[in-house]
């Protein structure tokens, strides 16, 4: 047993490798200090934008610096290439988020929102570094609690009635998880799940137990997600929260929980040994997820509860690269994700944009708009299509990635489940055209009813500029994958 001098030595050796955690509690601290000192809340949208260029310098250098995996503070966490490179894609997400929130997070709001956000970047921080199943939980919660209180952030009824639906979710979701792991810890007297005698006691597990525990601890990670059956509380909470805010919730959450579902993915599937055809049911999952959430889309007039079931419908897709377990698959999964966020957000903002200068939330309310806004149009109609993973966009370079993934996966094990799920995710893919281009045909072929001058947006508005060099760095990743590809392949998510 260690002794406490070991242990102390322990704690200082991590903390040196903690440097970004440490700086993004520091950052919440500071911004709770500048809100009761400083009379303009426009100072913690200055301080909230440097602390997370900051936090992704800080883990961008961290990222170039590992040379090999470290264990802090005896092995709850793991620093390793892909946690690292996870930080900062979930780093990205929050600064994008920090500059589109200006405008759709009230002032009086921002001494309480900020720092909100900071906690659940610090909260995914945590979960993609996790090794021990206590610190998955408690990642997760560290995320969950602050998202459950930023929902309801626009103080009327609506927005606190899908706050608590998301609460009431997410305790259920969570309470499962928690007794999920209990049943897991009684397998196999450890929780950390990356040593060799945790999967070597999975092995000898009786199946049945083993199976219902595995399907518990999955409702937690399915529903940070927003996987079926664990997807119903997105709807509401997108369509109710601030834009900024439903930005955040699409990208860094549902990226956090998707690093941790790869890693958790590969334990119990037991690297290849499992007796339960995981790979099958998770397939299964992912076929459900796709068509409730293209279909689901379908049906919708409001712009932002339509993205919400196309996030559902994304969340498909990357389980998709999850199903094919492989390192290459693994990698891919990764420049889907980066590919995501830097579309969703950008087409948030443009949606936080127009419901703002124009106070307008359904498809049909962005008739001609392209006639007015011909700028933000162009830019609306090219996300959209790289939403739909059409070229020439990021988007389809994912959708190609993830789909040639499966393949190989399907030509390897001649599991005619993956075959299914290859035809179904195209067939999804062709459905979501659908809706993704419901938006720009109301703007380009369909007239306003209301008699307004064309062109009159001065097209000098900040987010334009913003979401174009998003929309530039989309249309390069199409053009040039290999410049982001190179940095993934140097990435080893073999653990």
């Amino acid at each position: 047993m260690a002794s406490l001098a070991d242990k102390l030595s322990d704690i200082l050796n991590s903390a040196v490798n903690f440097g970004p955690e440490l700086l993004l509690v520091s950052g919440i601290l500071l911004l709770i200090v500048v809100d009761l000192m400083v009379k303009s809340s426009r100072w913690l949208s200055v301080v909230s934008i440097l602390l997370a260029t900051l936090v992704l310098v800080t883990d961008a250098m961290q990222w170039k610096l590992l040379e090999n995996p470290v264990a802090l503070f005896s092995e709850f966490l793991m620093l390793d290439s892909p946690a690292a490179a996870w930080k900062v894609v979930l780093d990205i997400g929050v600064l994008l988020v920090m500059i589109m929130a200006g405008r759709s997070v009230p002032l009086k709001s921002r001494g309480e929102s900020y720092p909100l956000i900071f906690t659940l970047l610090l909260g995914g921080h945590l979960l993609v570094m996790a090794s021990n199943l206590l610190i998955v939980y408690l990642s997760i919660e560290l995320i969950s609690i602050p998202s459950y209180v930023l929902a309801a952030f626009h103080f009327n009824k609506r927005g606190v009635e899908s706050a608590v639906k998301y609460l009431l979710f997410g305790a259920v979701a969570s309470a499962l998880m928690l007794y999920g792991m209990s049943w897991i810890y009684t397998f196999t007297g450890n929780l950390n799940f990356i040593r060799p005698e945790f999967i070597d006691a999975l092995l000898n597990a009786d199946i049945i137990p083993l199976t219902i525990a595995t399907v518990l601890m999955l409702s937690g990670l399915l529903f940070k997600i927003a996987a079926v059956p664990f997807h119903i509380w997105a709807p509401d909470a997108y369509t109710s929260s601030p834009t900024a805010v439903v930005a955040l919730f699409s990208t860094v959450p549902k990226l956090a929980g998707f690093s941790i579902l790869a890693k958790w993915f590969l334990v119990i599937n037991l690297f290849g040994l499992s007796s339960i055809d995981w790979v099958s049911i998770l397939s299964v999952i992912a076929m459900i997820t796709l068509l409730i959430g293209n279909f689901s889309a379908l049906r919708q007039s409001s712009v932002k509860r339509m993205l919400a079931y196309s996030s559902i419908a994304h969340t498909g897709f990357m389980m998709v690269a999850i199903v094919s377990v492989s390192e290459q698959a693994s990698r891919n999964l990764f420049f889907y994700a980066t590919v995501y966020t830097l579309m969703n957000i950008a087409v948030f903002t443009l949606v936080q944009l127009l419901e703002h200068k124009e106070n307008i939330t359904k498809a049909e309310e962005y008739k001609g708009m392209i006639r007015k806004y011909p700028f933000t149009g162009v830019l609306i109609v090219v996300l959209m299509i790289s939403l739909a993973g059409l070229p020439p966009t990021g988007g389809f370079t994912a959708k190609l990635l993830v789909f040639t993934s499966l393949w190989e996966a399907y030509d390897y094990t001649q599991n005619p489940v993956l075959l299914y799920l290859f035809l179904f995710g195209l067939l999804n893919t062709v459905i979501s055209l659908f809706f993704y281009l419901k938006v720009p045909f109301f703007m380009i072929f369909r007239e306003r009813s209301d008699p307004q001058k064309d062109g009159e947006q001065k097209n000098v508005v900040w987010e334009n500029y913003f979401v174009m060099i998003l929309v530039l760095v989309i249309l390069f990743l199409f053009f040039k994958p290999d410049s982001l590809m190179d940095v993934i392949n140097n990435i080893s998510f073999a653990f």
